[in-house]
């Protein structure tokens, strides 16, 4: 009896006809979209995003009520794109900061704690100004009330938290801006108190032309890297800042000589996301006048004169494009969500892919990107994530039309071409 061994590959979905790389799922939500709309809203908005190891993913951004509060809002999602109905008994949470007179509050940021917690890091504004608002949330969708005081942590005062970092240890760091030209940085324990061993009193705060803090990263020897937008006079002067600190809260004098970098491009540059490579290297990805820019460090803070253009790669895919969040992803190439806007106004979500070297992965979408309407005249992605082998995750808001709401949009792609790899004999 002779065994014959078979190698065939089979191009799944659509019979004989193979998948785009980078096409809409279809097993997810409708074609690939979802759209969440959460009770008595006039605009939800998903800033941010998390996938939970189980395929499940929440979106967190902000909700608001008639125009005249806005609260935290999370919402939790079924593998399928249908709402997770054991959080919060619907999928939707939302956290109010109440303040006298009402307040506006939104995540900015959402962290996943190993127990399914949820940490939500963002701003309130009320009568006395706007602070630093942290907020944790268990598996269930309630408020931990052993955090903070009822769930709900409001320092430092006077400023607006942007993004956040989990330690492995567990403490919490966000960062952020006050309404002038510093940055603030501070670290959390686990219940919510202020950790004195970072800067003192658990707060640091930089002075510059830091107009705009964006995003934070952790490196895996505890050192924090800060990423936004530095302007030294007019519109005309934002570029690309870095700042680097010690897991102490001080800055690190090996990056640049004082812990700073600031980049200008020759144009008008602003910076959303940060993330540090496996090698050290630190990707910076936002805008540079009316396309998305990318840019890449050496370790030492200086520009990687291998990516890109001397350190800066530009993607060109309609009338004006920004860059909202960079990954990495397991082959190395970077993918970066953000928005497109066309000459009549109309806004659609963007994904670009790029190679480790900077320039566009033309293998990915229509040329290296894709652009995705839901429809609307008002698309924006803000947030991006692996859902799984071969699986693009996204979210932020779409807006049905001027008069009407605005809500939590996602959609997911498949990031390549399904290829199973079938082995059977014959004997």
């Amino acid at each position: 009896m002779r065994r014959i061994g078979f190698l065939a590959l089979v191009v799944a979905l659509g019979g004989t006809v193979a998948q785009a790389d980078g096409m809409l799922d279809p097993s997810f939500g409708n074609g690939g979209l979802v759209t969440t709309d959460f009770p008595g809203s006039n605009l939800d908005q998903g800033l941010s995003l998390v996938v939970l190891p189980d395929g499940r993913a929440v979106a967190a951004g902000e909700t608001i009520l008639n125009f005249v509060q806005a609260d935290m809002a999370v919402a939790r999602y079924l593998f399928s794109g249908a709402l997770d109905t054991s959080f919060g008994g619907d999928g939707l949470a939302t956290v109010p900061f109440p303040q006298t007179g009402g307040s506006y509050s939104a995540a900015e940021a959402v962290l996943l704690q190993p127990d399914g917690g949820l940490v939500l890091i963002g701003w309130t504004i009320g009568e006395v100004g706007s602070s630093f608002a942290l907020a944790r949330v268990n598996a269930d969708g309630s408020l931990d009330t052993s955090f903070g005081t009822g769930g709900r942590v409001t320092v430092p005062q006077f400023a607006a938290a942007t993004s956040g970092v989990l330690q492995p240890d567990g403490r919490i760091v966000a960062a952020g801006s006050d309404a002038g030209t510093a940055m603030l940085v501070a670290r959390y324990n686990m219940d919510g108190s202020l950790d004195p061993t970072f800067g003192g009193d658990g707060q640091v705060t930089v002075t510059g032309s830091f107009v705009d803090v964006q995003a934070v990263a952790l490196q895996p020897d505890g050192k924090l890297v800060i990423a936004g937008t530095s302007q030294t006079g007019s519109f005309a002067t934002r570029n690309f800042f870095l700042v680097r600190m010690l897991p102490n809260g001080a800055l690190d004098p090996s990056f640049d000589g004082d812990g700073i970098v600031i980049s200008d491009f020759g144009s008008v540059e602003s910076a959303y996301s940060v993330i540090v490579q496996d090698d050290g290297r630190l990707v910076l990805a936002g805008s540079r006048s009316s396309d998305v820019a990318v840019a890449r460090y050496l370790a030492d803070g200086s520009l990687d004169t291998s990516f890109g253009n001397g350190g800066l790669a530009l993607v060109d895919a309609a009338s004006s494009e920004s860059g909202h969040q960079v990954i990495q992803l397991p082959n190395g190439n970077l993918l970066v969500a953000g928005a497109t806007y066309d000459q009549s106004n109309r806004q659609d979500f963007l994904l670009a892919r790029l190679l480790p070297n900077g320039s566009l992965d033309t293998t990915f979408g229509t040329g290296g990107f894709l652009l995705t309407d839901f429809s609307t005249s008002s698309d924006e992605c803000n947030a991006v994530a692996l859902a799984g082998p071969d699986l693009i995750l996204t979210a932020g808001s779409t807006g049905r039309s001027s008069s009407q709401p605005i809500d939590f949009a996602l959609a997911r792609y498949i990031a390549s071409t399904p290829v199973e790899l079938l082995t059977f004999s014959v004997e």
